[in-house]
């Protein structure tokens, strides 16, 4: 492979490289709360309520097509040509929504603005491997959790008053400049190779297989969309184990053990925070300007808290163990929080005042132990582990990726149609809450044993 042109480096060079991802990871979270606050509104207007569930598919499953040969394309094209040409077609999917007159063109729009996601993912994760100091990269982590307490209050007023001003389809679009821009300086300031590097396997036929997994899961079969949510979870799961690195949701210690813990947490994070606005407006009849509320209380809680972990990341093992176990009890006490919720909650205020608090605590437990972990899976280990920089920012944003993606996909498919089990939408709320207190459990064991480093190296990344 020819040596690339090489790129100016230095302080200044990784300032502007860091402010930039900070930045595009601010457009992140105002995306993530407009696509939430606006959801709703889109299936009322479109008719497309039950359609939720293909809904998320759509913006999952392309993710996972891209996400696992995201190493590939960074060990052979120019992070700066990759940006342009996949902002390009952000772009695109999201003009496509903005223009949907139907819930079905708005689920292709959906799934072209997911294909690009996925591949960003990862050369976003790599920017920060490859890209940034050490010293510069925990700040990276740490303002990119910090900047959620702007997404988590300005996303959710952006997407009200663009939908009250202008109507959601102008809120689909109205930011994208500020995203070209941003996506640009990154593009710019990214450090690109200068000696030749050993290719990256691009996993095709498993990308194919996890995007498979990821669109079954969302089958509208009525009562048998209960199967279909076994299978697809099932071809994800084993589609994990063979695009992480070997052994990893096996692995008790080391970077493996934090990347299963990794998975585990967004599962149940996501799974409970990412549906907030159905639940509340669907289950409740809260109104935009209260759910809108309610979604940004957990991203907001999330950034205050992983803005001082992130900035003062633990300092050695120990601490490092009681960040993931008080992190998980406190997620673990916002999932119930929500089901206690749903359960006890005899009006709309009630309902709007324990979502509001539940979210917010749940959003604490996520920041608290957030960028330590995060911050662990990205580390160099004292023990080569065999995991190439590449290989680990791919497989960070599949693990995360693939917990969010079967959790909240089952979780809007049950939302949206009870898989011809439960009609009525609060008892479907109380059924979600429910399971997902139980994997909670599962989630603070793999929390814990993220904490135990390594002694020796583990088997070589396939």
């Amino acid at each position: 492979m020819a040596a690339r042109a090489p790129v100016p480096q230095g302080r200044l060079a990784a300032a502007m490289l860091a402010g930039a991802l900070v930045l595009v990871e601010f457009l992140a979270g105002m995306q993530r709360y407009l696509s939430q606050t606006v959801l709703p509104l889109v299936a009322a207007e479109l008719d497309g309520a039950h359609l939720y569930g293909p809904l998320d598919a759509a913006a999952q499953a392309p993710m996972f097509l891209m996400m696992p040969v995201g190493a590939w394309l960074l060990s052979r094209y120019r992070v700066g040509r990759l940006m342009v040409v996949l902002t390009l077609v952000t772009v695109a999917g999201a003009v496509l929504c903005a223009t949907a007159v139907t819930m079905e063109a708005f689920v292709i729009g959906t799934a072209v603005r997911a294909l690009a996601a996925g591949a960003l993912a990862t050369i976003g994760m790599g920017a920060i491997s490859r890209g940034l100091p050490p010293r510069y990269r925990q700040l990276v982590l740490a303002a990119m959790s910090g900047v959620w307490v702007f997404s988590s209050v300005l996303g959710p007023v952006y997407a009200v008053a663009a939908t009250a001003a202008f109507g959601w389809r102008w809120a689909m679009v109205l930011y994208l400049p500020l995203l070209l821009v941003a996506r640009a300086m990154v593009a710019r300031s990214m450090p690109e190779r200068t000696e030749p590097v050993a290719p990256e396997p691009a996993p095709w036929a498993w990308s194919i297989v996890l995007a498979t997994g990821s669109a079954v899961l969302a089958l509208p079969l009525g009562a048998w969309s209960a199967v279909a949510l076994v299978v697809g979870g099932g071809l994800m799961l084993r589609s994990s184990v063979a695009v992480l690195p070997a052994g990893t949701l096996g692995a008790t210690s080391g970077r493996r053990a934090a990347l299963t813990a990794l998975m585990a947490t967004a599962a149940v994070y996501f799974g409970a925070t990412m549906v907030l606005s159905v639940v509340a407006h669907d289950a409740f009849g809260l109104d935009a300007e209260r759910f809108g509320l309610v979604i940004g209380a957990s991203g907001f809680m999330w950034a205050v808290t992983g803005l001082w972990t992130g900035s003062h990341p633990a300092g050695d093992d120990g601490a490092f163990r009681r960040r993931m176990v008080g992190g998980g009890a406190a997620i673990t006490a916002g999932v119930v929080g929500l089901l206690a919720t749903t359960v006890a909650a005899d009006g709309p205020g009630a309902a709007f005042v324990g979502l509001l608090v539940a979210a917010g605590v749940t959003g604490a437990g996520m920041g608290l132990l957030y960028p330590d972990l995060l911050g662990r899976c990205l580390a160099h280990p004292d023990v080569d582990d065999g995991i190439s920089e590449d290989r680990m920012a791919a497989a960070v944003v599949v693990a995360e990726s693939v917990g969010l993606a079967v959790a909240t996909t089952a979780a809007y498919a049950w939302l949206g149609t009870g898989l011809g089990l439960a009609d009525a939408p609060l008892l479907r709320a109380q059924v979600l809450y429910a399971v997902l207190t139980a994997l909670a459990v599962l989630m603070v064991v793999r929390l814990t044993l993220a904490g135990r480093v390594a002694a020796a190296r583990a088997p070589t990344a396939a």
